[in-house]
C-alpha cells in the first residue's frame, strides 16, 4: 500500500516536475511526457499501459486531421506565390496611404487567416516578404518586425482556425461555432492594430504611392479574391452542414493546389513535396505536444486536481471568471506552446465557466485569443521569434513596439468579455439552431 502522504504530494509534483523541466529548458512536449512517466513510475496503481493509451487516444480523433491539412493549405499558398497576389491586391487597396506596407501587412494576415489557420504560418509566409520590403523603404526594422508578429495572431482567430478545432474537440464545443465566433474579434483586432499603424507611421519618413487605378484594382482584385475565396467555401460548407473541418481542410488544400498548378502555373511537384516536408515537420511538434497534454490532462483528471483546485471558489460572475481566466491563460500562453496550454487549462475552467452560465463558444473564442497572445511574448513569443529572425535583430530590441500592439488587443479581449454578443451574434444570425 501506498502511504496517505505519498499520495497527497504526488499531484503537486506533477506541477512541480513540468515545471523545473521546462525552467531547463526541455522542449514542451517532451517535459509532459517526461513528467507523465515520472509520476507514473512512482504511484503504483498506474501503469505504463495507460501511459501509452491516453497518448494514443490524444491523437485518435478525426477532427485533428484537420491540424495538418490546413497547415499544408498554408504551406502551398506560400510555394504557388498566392501570399505575394494578396499583398499586391492589399498594396492596391491602400498604398497611397501613408505606412501603406504596415497597414497591407494587417491586411494580408487577415485573408492569410482565412486559409492556413495558422499563425506561425502567416508569420512566416507574409514576414518574408513584408519585412525586407518594410525595410527598404526606411521603416525601423523593430517596427516591421513587431507589426508582421502581433498581424500574424489572428491566424488563430480569424477562420479557420487550428487552434479553435482542438479547443473544440478538446471540449466538445462546436467548431463551426467557434469558427463563426472568431470573425467579429478577429475583424476587431484588425482594425484596432490599423488604427495603431496610423498613429505610429506619423513619424516616419516614408514613401506614399498613388492611388492604383480602376484597371489595376481590377486585376489584382480577380487574383487575389480568388485566393480569398478559399475561407468563403471552408466556414459556408462547415456552416450549412455540408462538409465537417477536417473535409473543409481537404478543400482547402485542393483549392491551393488548384489555383497554383491551373490558375497561377507556379506550383510545381517539387514545390508540392517541399511544402509536404515542411508541414510534417511544423506539425508535429504541435501534435506531439498534444500527445504530451493527453496524458498529462489524464493525470490531472485522476488526482482530481481541478476540484482541489476550486474546491470552496464560486465564482458566479461570468464577466470575473473570464478576466481571471483570460489572465492566468495569457501568463501560461507566455511560457509555453497554446496546443497543450489549452489541453491543461480548458478542462479545469470548464466546469466554472458552465457554473457561471458562460456561453461555450464566448469560452472558447476568448481561452484560444488569451492563448495566443503568448505568440508574440517572450520567452516563448514563437511569431516574434521567427519575424525577429527574419528582420535580423535580437527579439527583445522588437519587444517594446510589440508590446503597443499586445496592449491594443488585451482591449479588445476585455470588450469581449464584457459583450458576448460581440461574439455570439454572428453564429445566432448564421445559424438558427445556435442557442
Amino acid at each position: 500500500m501506498m502511504p496517505m502522504d505519498w499520495v497527497f504530494i504526488l499531484p503537486w509534483l506533477l506541477f512541480a516536475l513540468l515545471g523545473v523541466l521546462i525552467v531547463a529548458g526541455v522542449p514542451i512536449a517532451m517535459s509532459l511526457v517526461l513528467t507523465a512517466f515520472g509520476v507514473i513510475l512512482l504511484d503504483p496503481r498506474l501503469t505504463f499501459w495507460v501511459m501509452f493509451q491516453r497518448m494514443y487516444n490524444g491523437m485518435d480523433s478525426f477532427v485533428l486531421l484537420a491540424v495538418p491539412l490546413f497547415l499544408l493549405a498554408g504551406n502551398l499558398m506560400n510555394s504557388a506565390h498566392i501570399t505575394d497576389r494578396l499583398i499586391t491586391l492589399c498594396m492596391r487597396l491602400v498604398g497611397h496611404f501613408k505606412g501603406a506596407l504596415a497597414h497591407v501587412n494587417v491586411l494580408v494576415s487577415m485573408l492569410f487567416a482565412g486559409v492556413s489557420g495558422s499563425s506561425t504560418a502567416d508569420s512566416a509566409g507574409v514576414g518574408t516578404v513584408l519585412i525586407p520590403a518594410m525595410k527598404r523603404e526606411g521603416y525601423p526594422v523593430r517596427f516591421a518586425v513587431a507589426v508582421t508578429a502581433a498581424s500574424s495572431v489572428m491566424g488563430i482567430i480569424i477562420p479557420p482556425s487550428i487552434n479553435m478545432i482542438v479547443w473544440g474537440a478538446l471540449t466538445n464545443t462546436s467548431i463551426a461555432g467557434l469558427f463563426l465566433g472568431g470573425i467579429v474579434p478577429g475583424v476587431m483586432i484588425g482594425v484596432a492594430q490599423l488604427l495603431l499603424n496610423l498613429i505610429y507611421v506619423r513619424r516616419y519618413d516614408v514613401p506614399v504611392r498613388q492611388r492604383a487605378s480602376f484597371s489595376q484594382l481590377m486585376s489584382s482584385g480577380k487574383d487575389g479574391l480568388l485566393a480569398a475565396g478559399i475561407p468563403i467555401v471552408i466556414i459556408g460548407g462547415i456552416t450549412l452542414g455540408l462538409v465537417t473541418p477536417t473535409e473543409a481542410a481537404v478543400i482547402a488544400v485542393l483549392y491551393a493546389m488548384a489555383l497554383g498548378f491551373f490558375v497561377y502555373r507556379e506550383l510545381t511537384v517539387k514545390h508540392v513535396l517541399d511544402a509536404s516536408t515542411s508541414t510534417v515537420r511544423l506539425c508535429s511538434l504541435s501534435l506531439f505536444s498534444l500527445v504530451g497534454a493527453a496524458i498529462f490532462g489524464y493525470l490531472i483528471s485522476f488526482y482530481q486536481i481541478p476540484p482541489k483546485l476550486m474546491a470552496g471558489v464560486n465564482i458566479t460572475d461570468p464577466i470575473v471568471l473570464l478576466v481571471i481566466m483570460a489572465a492566468v491563460m495569457l501568463l501560461v500562453g507566455t511560457f509555453m506552446d497554446s496546443l497543450p496550454a489549452m489541453a491543461i487549462l480548458a478542462p479545469i475552467f470548464q466546469p466554472l465557466a458552465m457554473q457561471a452560465g458562460v456561453h461555450p463558444v464566448q469560452f472558447g473564442v476568448i481561452g484560444v485569443m488569451a492563448l495566443g497572445l503568448g505568440l508574440i511574448t517572450p520567452p516563448y513569443g514563437l511569431c516574434l521569434m521567427i519575424s525577429a529572425k527574419i528582420g535580423g535583430i535580437p527579439l527583445l530590441k522588437a519587444l517594446a513596439t510589440t508590446l503597443l500592439y499586445l496592449a491594443v488587443m488585451l482591449v479588445v479581449i476585455v470588450l469581449l468579455i464584457l459583450f458576448p454578443e460581440l461574439i455570439l451574434s454572428v453564429p445566432r444570425w448564421l445559424t438558427p439552431d445556435f442557442v
